[in-house]
């Protein structure tokens, strides 16, 4: 959800700096991106858990207005761009800050004839320091600030000075991933728990119905037969071979409802055998992650056929790639592009899925990779995270806008 700005940090940040003139250099620190958030038992309030969209709508609400006020307040016509993620663990939002300032210059030109100097006159440049603050103080001071905003909403400062240490963005990106999986693997045992004890009720209820469709037959057969000898003596015989006939047609039904219970016994002795032949192997995780890695690619196919013939070929192509040149960065690079655009969208849209190569749905990314490590095991799917973490740097390259840690830039600016 975009709060400020349209949502495109590189569209933003160019608006913003044409507006004051200016044109940065190669290695000026033209914007920063901050993350501002709160804790899931703020936004759970009462009878809600705070995390994965099980939120109160209020508190958020009040939440994201206030947040917005700070920053505009705090960073003025400089907060280009805010944008508020509610599809993870918790809701979050990402702020990008140019560091454009209005400051006085000297004068330019030669000395006047009395000696005297140009001029000193107002002008726009970049200055990081300026908009940002310089050194740590500075940071703890503007979280008091934010601090004392949230305050109404019973919000307080975490703890100063602790020996909690910031994660980079893609490592908390990383870790929210990792928590979003586990969760996942949660609900996908409860499904699979869920639809065997289901399975297990029909089985038990066609039994059911076919021990009282015995029953029935049986008592049907019996009537007739009584009927038959009241009716007349001279149809005894027959009477008789009738219910001879319901005798064997309830043995049949017998016999039926035990081969019945004898293959379901067989088949938990199966999965008996095969689960101490799992353990006796030590080859438990293997087995469990083939089992995962199967239904990952099954999701990522969604029963299409023609389609999926042409994205598996994809699948092949890359991973043949992969294996040749995955060692090689500039080779795979240009490679992986063409691969990993058509496998993030193209292909991914064709199959179902909405998704672009820029921000992949997690049941893409989850079934190439399962896929790759199906055909060439894990060291195939290291390669390919290797990869992608150089084709993130690649797609980034193209972006024309330099943003660096301000630590290494300082000095540079002035």
């Amino acid at each position: 959800m975009v709060l400020v700005g349209t949502g495109d940090v590189v569209e933003d940040v160019r608006t913003r700096l044409a507006a004051v003139g200016l044109e940065p250099k190669a290695g000026q620190v033209v914007a920063r991106e901050l993350l501002v958030t709160a804790s899931h038992a703020y936004f759970g309030g009462d009878g809600h858990t705070g995390r994965d969209g099980d939120w109160d709508q209020d508190r958020l609400t009040a939440w994201r207005s206030a947040t917005v006020q700070f920053l505009h307040g705090e960073f003025g016509a400089n907060l280009v761009t805010v944008t508020l993620h509610l599809d993870e663990s918790v809701p979050h939002a990402h702020v990008w800050v140019t560091t454009a300032v209005n400051v006085q210059k000297n004068g330019r030109g030669r000395p006047r004839k009395d000696g005297t100097k140009a001029a000193p006159v107002m002008g726009w440049t970049l200055n990081h320091d300026k908009v940002m603050g310089s050194g740590k103080e500075a940071f703890a001071a503007r979280q008091d600030r934010y601090a004392d905003a949230m305050e109404p909403l019973g919000l307080k400062r975490g703890q100063r000075q602790s020996k909690a240490h910031h994660k980079p963005i893609r490592k908390f990106y990383a870790e929210l991933e990792d928590r979003g999986a586990a969760a996942e693997a949660e609900r996908q045992a409860a499904r699979e728990t869920r639809l065997q004890a289901e399975q297990d009720a029909i089985r038990a209820d066609i039994l059911r119905q076919g021990a009282e469709h015995a029953t029935m037959l049986a008592r049907q057969a019996q009537q007739a037969a009584e009927a038959s000898r009241k009716a007349i003596i001279a149809a005894r015989t027959e009477a008789e071979e009738s219910r001879r006939r319901a005798v064997e047609a309830e043995q049949e039904q017998i016999a039926l409802l035990a081969n019945v219970k004898g293959e379901r016994d067989t088949v938990e002795d199966d999965k008996r055998a095969l689960g101490i032949f799992v353990k006796a192997h030590g080859i438990e995780r293997e087995f469990d992650q083939w089992r995962a890695d199967t239904k990952a690619v099954a999701a990522l196919r969604q029963n299409k056929g023609a389609e999926w013939g042409q994205y598996e070929k994809s699948l092949a192509a890359y991973a043949t790639d992969l294996n040749q040149y995955g060692t090689l960065r500039d080779i795979i690079v240009r490679r992986a592009d063409r691969h990993l655009r058509f496998l993030l969208e193209v292909g991914a849209m064709a199959l179902g899925h909405s998704s672009i190569f820029r921000n992949p749905a997690r049941l893409v990314t989850d079934g190439i990779a399962a896929w790759l490590r199906l055909v060439g095991g894990n060291d195939l799917v290291q390669r390919h995270r290797t990869v992608v973490g150089w084709m993130r740097e690649f797609w980034a390259s193209v972006v024309d806008v330099a943003i660096e840690e301000p630590q290494r830039n300082r000095g540079r600016e002035r």
